[in-house]
């Protein structure tokens, strides 16, 4: 099956939970955090997190159940609520072209 570009907005489930990620990430540098989050059917691509009660991430996955097990996996379901949304359009300034940007709801 065939991988897609999604954008997911983890929002934790309170200060317990919140801290709970923190711990459990205390110890990895960011190498450590995108091994931990690839499968064979779904990567983690980037992270934007700031101090708010919810942060960002990018995947790479051929589902958003592809997705949700990795999250289930490491338990980061117990401790965040995630929207996953299907991007159908993925630009970057590391990869730019002379591609029309275009209509994505048509792509």
């Amino acid at each position: 099956m065939a991988k897609k570009h999604f954008m997911c907005t983890h929002t934790f489930l309170g200060d317990e939970a919140k801290k709970m990620f923190e711990d459990a990430s205390l110890d990895m540098t960011d190498r450590d955090m995108f091994a931990a989050v690839k499968t064979e059917k779904a990567e983690m691509l980037g992270h934007w997190r700031g101090e708010e009660d919810f942060f960002f991430c990018h995947w790479y996955a051929e589902s958003e159940d592809a997705i949700h097990a990795v999250l289930e996996e490491l338990e980061v379901d117990k401790m965040c609520a995630t929207s996953v949304n299907e991007m159908s359009r993925f630009v970057t300034a590391q990869d730019k072209n002379s591609r029309l940007v275009g209509d994505p709801d048509n792509e």
